[in-house]
């Protein structure tokens, strides 16, 4: 595979799966390592919970909806999964926390029960709104357990490697325009930074600072621990130094935009305190259909590609079924203590993993850090200026736009590129939902424009050089070998589209120009995987120009779509060869046609001598007996025998005349002139159908083994059109052929030798017909007639 695939990571970055019994969960040594990770890992979420919960009533604004109290439920509901998920998971560096597409699914509820308030008063809707979160955290929990639980997350295994690096990079989008809404309330999108740029540059100028600082500060080469706590620690100590020593109060810190407005101790209480149930509207309460379904998809759609970008970032070997239900499983305990959805956020993941983190520890701290947060009722939001969350927010979306959208070109090329892109910028003005379908939109032109690319000739040659398994007379074999020149065969492979086709048919436009005595060409479709109709009808509109060359065209290894498709544009069914027979030799059918009609029109008026099979239902056995005695090599007296031993029959297209594998109990000998027979080799291949090793016209034995070795067929034969035949048992052309004669041409057998048992022979080893011998090397039979 050329690329990393989120799916299916190299096994040489795969991490093995954790166990309860691998955590060292009494290594103090570890604990207190993690906690460096733990404290940046903390504030980042707090940061996204603060955000979040600004942008979740940013709808709502007059009424009287607490922001603080819905990140309180940010904070129980990131603390309780991040207690379950990452000790559930095979990948313990992840880290559950509020994630944009929730952020948008709860924006979307409120706004809708604030437009259906229909004159509610404001303390009614403030109630059903608090209870509503709660309640479609439990829906939306249903959901993920079912789908993780039915398996149902195999959709996201056919949607492009772009398609999930550019939905990555939109929630790195996403997550880097959110930071501004933290430096001031309304900030949103690409205006907002104009805004900001406006009305605080101060706080946007140290924002920024910041992110490109942590950045730059990892290319400097520090340890990954000291990366994750260093930025944080000494912006706080820079800038309360700064407080101190300039003297200004802090309430005029808060006027200028530096701090949040102060806030008294929140206790824990308060998210189930401001669910008033006895003002909760009940008609309200229920989401809309639209918004739960088409939004619901989208978290769903959301959590399996999140958590597939992990598996990919982090090389963990991952069930994506098992990490959706048990997502599930916890955010159905969030919200049934009166909370939001909490799942795995890819941007905390990947810098848990950069933090230098290897177990489940950072990520256990980290919750625990947020539930004592909420328990403690502790006014954090005082301590830390506006820009360093900001800037903490800022840090984290670079990162995971550098990461999906410009790091991602070596492993998705220019293509996946203007995929990802086209995707990030569809999701900044449409929404995640449209931007995904934008982007599997933009992967399928990409895909096309790669496929028009592509080349489906395999082979070309003459037919000098392929021949088929017919056998013919010498006059036609040194016929076709003089004019074989006059047949081609194309062979084509890979999925015939479009391009590939008008480049093919161009390729045998310039050379049916620059060869004229080109009179048969074969076109063989067994290497295709499929067709689709604009190719049926450029090979269609191919055929017509041929034939007005004077160029019959045929078609082999076509299967039944194949076929059809072609036969509705126009092309003949006699010209068309499907598989036959259960064997793989519509190819050689069409090249004995193209041999046929050559020697026919090479042969002009004499009468058709290319080994014709005489359709006769019921002969006198006086016309078949001089043509056995010159096949078997038998006396006049041996043939007569045999015939009379055995039965003439008449048998039907594909009937069965031997089996592989199967000892026979009836040996057919097929008359030459008379019938037409095939043999086929199943060679165990898994699929595709049996290999034909021989076709004849000049008398087949069929089930050899059975007279030689008394062993099992070693080839299937069938018959190819109706054909007379002689039926006889093994042990009656055993004794046939055993009586001595006088005719020393005939098939008679020598005395055992001093090295083994005696060979069949007929006057010389030279004139011995290829049936009786084809199953083991000549002089090495174990057994033979006379045995």
């Amino acid at each position: 595979m050329a690329v990393m695939d989120p799916w299916n990571p190299p096994v040489r970055i795969k991490t093995p799966e954790p166990s309860s019994a691998d955590i060292p969960w009494s290594d103090w040594r570890a604990w207190l390592s993690a906690f460096s990770a733990a404290v940046p890992l903390f504030l980042l979420s707090y940061s996204s919970c603060v955000s979040y919960a600004h942008l979740i009533v940013s709808s709502a604004t007059s009424y009287p909806i607490r922001a603080v109290v819905i990140m309180s439920m940010h904070l129980v509901s990131s603390g309780l999964t991040g207690l379950i998920i990452p000790v559930r998971s095979k990948c313990p560096l992840i880290i559950p926390s509020a994630d944009i597409s929730v952020t948008i699914f709860y924006q979307k509820i409120v706004s809708d029960i604030v437009m259906a308030a229909d004159g509610a008063s404001k303390e009614i809707v403030a109630a059903t709104v608090m209870l509503a979160l709660p309640f479609n955290t439990l829906l939306m929990s249903l959901v993920f357990y079912l789908v993780g639980q039915q398996k149902l997350t195999v959709v996201v295994s056919y949607l492009p490697y772009p398609v999930v690096a550019g939905f990555l990079g939109s929630i790195g989008l996403a997550i880097f325009l959110g930071s501004f809404a933290v430096l001031k309330e309304g900030l949103a999108g690409f205006g907002g930074i104009l805004k900001a740029a406006e009305e605080r540059p101060y706080e946007l100028l140290c924002a920024a600072g910041m992110a490109i600082g942590s950045i730059l500060l990892k290319y400097a080469g520090l340890p990954a621990r000291v990366l994750a706590v260093a930025p944080t620690l000494l912006t706080l100590v820079v800038f309360w130094s700064y407080v101190m020593m300039s003297g200004i109060s802090l309430d005029e810190w808060r006027q200028e935009g530096w701090l949040f407005p102060a806030a008294d101790f929140e206790p824990f209480t308060s998210i189930w305190s401001e669910q008033q149930l006895a003002l909760v509207s009940w008609k309200l309460l229920p989401p809309r259909i639209a918004t739960f379904l088409g939004l619901g998809f989208v978290l769903v759609l959301s959590l399996t590609l999140r958590i597939a970008g992990i598996e990919g970032s982090t090389g963990s070997a991952i069930s994506v079924d098992d990490e959706v239900k048990w997502t599930g499983i916890a955010s159905g305990l969030a919200g049934a203590c009166g909370t939001v959805i909490g799942s795995a956020s890819p941007g905390l993941t990947t810098f848990n993993l950069e933090a230098g983190s290897s177990t489940v520890q950072a990520a256990v701290l980290t919750a625990v850090l947020q539930l004592l947060l909420w328990l403690s009722g502790f006014p954090v939001m005082n301590m830390f200026p506006r820009f360093l969350l900001s800037g903490i927010l800022m840090n984290l979306g670079l990162v995971m736009l550098q990461e999906w959208m410009w790091i991602a070109r070596h492993k998705v090329g220019i293509l996946g590129l203007l995929v990802i892109y086209a995707q990030v910028a569809s999701s900044m003005m449409y929404g995640l939902l449209p931007s995904v379908l934008v982007g599997v939109a933009v992967a399928l032109l990409t895909a096309q424009a790669q496929l028009m690319k592509l080349h489906v000739l395999k082979y070309h040659v003459s037919r000098c050089s392929v021949r088929t398994n017919l056998q013919r007379n010498k006059t036609e074999r040194m016929l076709l070998s003089e004019h074989g020149q006059l047949i081609e065969c194309l062979g084509l492979e890979g999925f015939l589209a479009e391009g590939p086709i008008i480049k093919l048919s161009n390729y045998v436009r310039h050379y049916v120009e620059s060869n004229k005595m080109l009179r048969f060409m074969i076109f063989d479709l067994q290497a295709c995987q499929g067709c689709n109709v604009s190719a049926y009808a450029l090979l269609a509109k191919l055929d017509k120009v041929l034939k007005n060359e004077g160029i019959e065209a045929l078609y082999s290894s076509l299967d039944a779509d194949m076929s059809a498709g072609l036969k509705s544009f126009g092309v003949p069914a006699s010209r068309i060869f499907d598989t036959m027979c259960g064997a793989n030799s519509s190819f050689l059918q069409a090249l004995e046609r193209c041999e046929d009609m050559l020697l026919e029109s090479i042969l002009e008026g004499f009468q058709r001598q290319i080994s014709p099979i005489l359709e006769v239902s019921d002969l006198p056995t006086l016309l078949m007996q001089p043509e056995l005695e010159e096949f078997l090599g038998l006396s006049q007296e041996q043939a007569a025998k045999l015939i009379k031993a055995g039965e003439i029959c008449h048998k039907e297209a594909n009937t069965r005349l031997a089996r592989q594998g199967i000892v026979e109990g009836e040996v057919y000998i097929a008359v030459p002139k008379y019938s037409q027979v095939v043999e086929t080799v199943d060679v165990g291949s898994n699929s595709g159908a049996e290999q034909e090793v021989s076709l004849s016209r000049l008398g087949f034995i069929c089930g050899l083994e059975s007279v030689l070795y008394d062993e099992p067929a070693r080839a299937t034969c069938r018959v190819l059109t109706p054909s007379q035949l002689l039926k006889v048992e093994p042990s009656q052309l055993q004794k046939v052929v055993r009586e001595p004669s006088g005719n020393s041409g005939c098939l008679s057998c020598s005395s055992s030798g001093p090295s083994g048992p005696a060979l069949p022979q007929v006057g010389t080893l030279a004139a011995l017909p290829p049936y009786w011998c084809f199953c083991r090397p000549l002089g090495s039979c174990a057994t033979v007639l006379s045995s």
